[in-house]
């Protein structure tokens, strides 16, 4: 069985691609899939030749890149042909289309775990920083109806442009990962000059962040602050800026036995084994998906079978419905606790009513 890939093991989604192309791999040994991986570098031009090619020559599983513009530049090609493309690193809600396969729950839904918490906070206002592009777009877009319909005064600016007066209340940052950590590390620093704001203890060992000296009243940090970026282990490289910082997570390991493929926590054991390190749900999902085009095609399931297929992964639930938008699966909302994601817990009533 042949399988391709194209990822951006350079450019501006490396840090993902990396990730995902580790988890591919790991799916890879275990199955048996001869897998090949181009380097898209970000590049439309090279993502499309690559699949075009691979059409050419019958590979029989193609998975999607990463980001959703290469998967807006690559789906019609793909699905023009008739193959479904296993779709893992776009969750643009604007991405729906047949033949495109999304495991990832859509943006519109990233921040909801987020807003319940600011709503039963009662914060009164919430602000979205939002990033260029439609995936940034769709997640303040859903961040905004989810906190009107909680009742609270929320509003969309753009990203880089709060002050200190707006910083009160609750903020969610969606952007590309460096312009997410730029924002948390501007808003953490509203609360303690020149060092970042933990809401946990400090390290042992570590110096009294007030350096022991009065200074002037200082601009309060938000009651709530979230991030996309947050989501990625490599978020916690900031330390104490990323305490208590809230995030969406594809995917969180669990031993529910899926029906297909292997559980949240053998995977992880194994890519443990495999990279060093714990996987981020990046590579989750890649290797989601992997296993359910495998399952398909062992299914011979056709194309226009694919909205009716209910069935679940590592990554947890999978079903498309007519439009071909993934309503099985849903985020999981985390928090930076000691410097590790910990899933939150909604406190009770929280949703509201909303789900």
């Amino acid at each position: 069985m042949n399988a391709a890939v194209t990822l951006s093991l350079s450019g501006p989604f490396a840090r993902q691609g990396l990730d995902a192309a580790q988890g591919l791999a790991l799916w890879a040994e275990e199955t048996g899939v001869r897998l090949t991986v181009v380097d898209d570098g970000g590049s439309r031009r090279t993502a499309t030749r690559a699949y075009g090619g691979w059409l050419d020559a019958g590979v029989e599983l193609l998975l999607g890149p990463y980001s959703g513009g290469l998967v807006r530049a690559v789906a019609p090609l793909v699905c023009g042909a008739g193959k479904p493309l296993w779709n893992h690193g776009g969750s643009g809600d604007d991405l729906a289309r047949p033949g495109l396969v999304s495991l990832p729950a859509p943006a519109s839904t990233y921040f909801d775990g987020a807003v319940d918490e600011a709503a039963a906070l009662r914060v009164g206002r919430l602000l979205v920083a939002s990033g260029a592009g439609p995936f940034a777009r769709a997640v303040a877009e859903g961040a905004v109806a989810r906190a009107s319909a909680h009742g609270l005064d929320a509003r969309t600016v753009a990203a880089g442009s709060l002050a200190a007066e707006d910083a009160g209340g609750a903020v969610l940052v969606v952007g590309r990962f460096e312009e997410d950590v730029a924002q948390v590390r501007l808003l953490r620093g509203l609360s303690h000059r020149g060092t970042p704001r933990s809401t946990g203890a400090p390290p042992r060992g570590s110096p009294d962040p007030s350096g022991g000296t009065p200074g002037p009243p200082r601009p309060r940090g938000p009651a709530l602050l979230g991030a996309v970026a947050a989501g990625l282990p490599a978020f916690g490289e900031l330390g104490a800026a990323a305490e208590g910082v809230l995030g969406p997570v594809q995917w969180w390991p669990t031993s529910r036995t899926p029906q297909v493929g292997p559980s949240g926590a053998d995977f992880a054991a194994g890519y443990r084994r495999l990279v060093g390190h714990a996987p981020s749900y990046v590579a989750a999902q890649a290797a989601a998906a992997g296993y359910l085009a495998l399952a398909a095609h062992g299914l011979g399931l056709a194309v226009e079978d694919l909205p009716g297929w209910r069935t679940s992964t590592l990554l947890g639930d999978f079903a498309l419905d007519g439009s071909w938008r993934q309503v099985g699966h849903r985020v999981t909302t985390i928090r930076w606790r000691d410097g590790r994601m910990v899933p939150l817990v909604p406190r009770p009533g929280a949703h509201g009513g909303l789900d």
